[in-house]
């Protein structure tokens, strides 16, 4: 085989892969041969060797050609003739200047005529040219595969909505994909990526220690939606939202693997979520030296699902996210565990996980963008230990619509006579649900203490309960739990802080201190006076509907659709 054909299927096979890795269609191999039977006098070795050679002169392209700047051709050559020495250099085969200086060089070096090298560099030129131009078609423009819904399929998903044991059905669904142990949480996140479409969509932050599985949810929870729904980022810098195109956000979820909590970070996200566009206007020097302002918008309404260390109370910060905190118990550790030996023990069908994926698929494909209206809004309060209740109630509300909304095919619609505007209402189900899975929410909103040192504080009063005392030292923790000295400094000096430990005897310096459990951490009256409040809300509401029987809790202009 020739060096020149070699080189060619080299660079088919290279092309290949790139392709495949974009998800595109790989072009057939008649097509691309064609393409390089006009290039005839370049043989690819790789994308950093080309070599041109016809008869006067060889010249070998050390470093490839540059594919971002299209506006020049900088190229390093190394030129050389039979019998005599190489000639190396670095030009933009794009200016003249350059060029007519390497031409009367090569004659006077090789003894040949203008006309001849002249020829020669122009042929080099337009090949190489070419080689560009037909690398820009699959660079940069790939698109990903759509996700095609069939009639069968959008009738099967269609039936399955208006089933009403459709959450159960689908945290099945979630089992059977591998998200093993969450399922109040692995459904929060999968309403929240559902609602990418809805005009109001909802975001949702994963909090967890590092090892316990927020990447995994993430990733298999991605692999339940069309692949042209979402972003998948594994980490994005501080600024990367103000240079995003605005149809990356736009009725698609933003998936983030790793997200940096500061507050560079953080303030974007929030602004974006709330305002739905992010306005940023920077000083720019063009190629005169003179400063000008340059504007740079990103409008979209932002579907967030991402992962953070738990290491802070997140709540403080007042954040337009709904913060989730991961199970991270023995029991869950086993349950994980059991599953990875299925896993590699081949008991789970791979076939059954496909099958599952697709049919979620379909359920979010056949998603509409509806208008919600909530009549029962008026009575619903959170309760006072609740801190930060503008943020609270408003991320309970828009929950409540996210639930709604995927009940589309459940709830009732109602036409508003002055637009002809199709509405869908909010049921009491709904409220119910809403106030059921965001529980755990509101109680961590209402505690003081960070997620990791309250987790502390309930394996703390478990261990002293067993050993019959409420004294301990640093020394007797250690003996029994397996944690950092600098760790558990910060959990006892976070419970002094607040009164939930006192310090009764002991010294710095020798055995420690003695430390005594108060009667202030236990959370029961509060979780009790939070349920007694939701219970309260959802009376009210019952009530309100048993007063208007036979009438719509709506106003006039609005008449239900039989």
């Amino acid at each position: 085989m020739s060096v020149e054909s070699e080189g060619i299927n080299i660079r088919l096979n290279t092309f290949s892969l790139f392709s495949k890795s974009l998800e595109i269609p790989d072009p057939s191999e008649g097509a691309k041969a064609q393409n390089y039977q006009n290039m005839k006098n370049i043989s690819i070795t790789n994308s950093n060797f080309i070599t041109f050679q016809d008869e006067l002169l060889t010249i070998d392209i050390l470093g490839g050609v540059d594919l971002q700047q299209v506006e020049r051709m900088i190229c390093t050559l190394r030129i050389s003739r039979a019998n005599y020495q190489p000639f190396r250099t670095t030009l933009d085969l794009y200016n003249d200047s350059q060029n007519d200086k390497l031409i009367r060089t090569l004659c006077d070096k090789y003894e040949l005529q203008l006309l001849e090298v002249s020829k020669v560099l122009n042929l080099l030129t337009s090949q190489l040219e070419e080689y560009r131009l037909d690398n820009l078609k699959y660079t940069g423009t790939s698109k990903k595969i759509a996700f095609e819904l069939s009639e069968e399929d959008k009738s099967n998903a269609i039936k399955k909505l208006k089933n009403k044991n459709l959450l159960n059905e689908v945290v099945k669904s979630l089992n059977t994909t591998g998200i093993i142990g969450e399922n109040e949480n692995a459904l929060i996140l999968f309403l929240a990526l559902a609602s990418h479409k809805y005009s109001n969509p909802f975001s949702v932050l994963c909090l967890a220690k590092s090892g316990i599985g927020k990447s995994y949810i993430i990733q298999k929870l991605s692999e339940c939606m069309p692949i042209s729904s979402y972003s998948f980022h594994t980490q994005i810098s501080e600024n990367a939202l103000y240079y995003f195109d605005s149809k990356e956000i736009q009725n698609r979820a933003l998936l983030v693997e790793d997200l940096e909590w500061t507050t560079q970070m953080l303030s974007p996200l929030a602004t974006l979520q709330s305002q739905g566009k992010l306005v940023k206007t920077r000083t720019i020097k063009d190629k005169d030296g003179m400063f000008h302002s340059s504007t740079f918008e990103v409008v979209g309404n932002l579907c967030l699902v991402a992962c953070a260390y738990s290491d802070k109370n997140y709540e403080e910060l007042s954040l337009p996210f709904l913060c989730i905190h991961l199970n991270h118990t023995h029991n869950q550790d086993i349950e994980i565990m059991e599953y990875q030996k299925k896993c590699k023990a081949g008991m789970i069908k791979e076939e059954d996980i496909k099958r599952t994926q697709h049919q979620l698929k379909c359920l979010m494909s056949v998603l509409e963008n509806v208008k919600i209206i909530n009549p029962y809004a008026p009575f619903i309060n959170l309760p006072n230990e609740i801190v930060y209740p503008r943020k609270s109630l408003l991320l309970l509300l828009n929950f409540i619509e996210i639930i709604t909304y995927f009940h589309q095919y459940q709830r009732e619609k109602i036409v508003d006579k002055k637009t002809g505007e199709i509405l869908i209402q909010t049921a009491i189900e709904d409220i119910e649900l809403a106030f059921k899975l965001l529980k755990n929410s509101l109680f961590r909103r209402a505690d003081e203490l960070s997620t990791t040192a309250r987790g502390f504080y309930n394996w703390l009063s478990a261990y002293l309960t067993e050993a019959k005392t409420n004294q301990f030292t640093a020394l007797d923790i250690r003996k029994s739990k397996s944690i950092h000295p600098r760790t558990l400094n910060n959990y006892l000096n976070e419970l002094k802080l607040f009164n939930y430990i006192s310090v009764i005897g002991g010294n710095k310096h020798r055995e420690g201190f003695i430390y005594k459990l108060t009667n202030l951490g236990d959370q029961k009256d509060v979780q009790t006076r939070i349920e007694k409040d939701l219970q309260s809300t959802l009376e009210k509401i019952k009530s309100s509907i048993s007063q208007s029987v036979g009438k719509t809790p709506l106003t006039d202009p609005q008449t239900q659709i039989q």
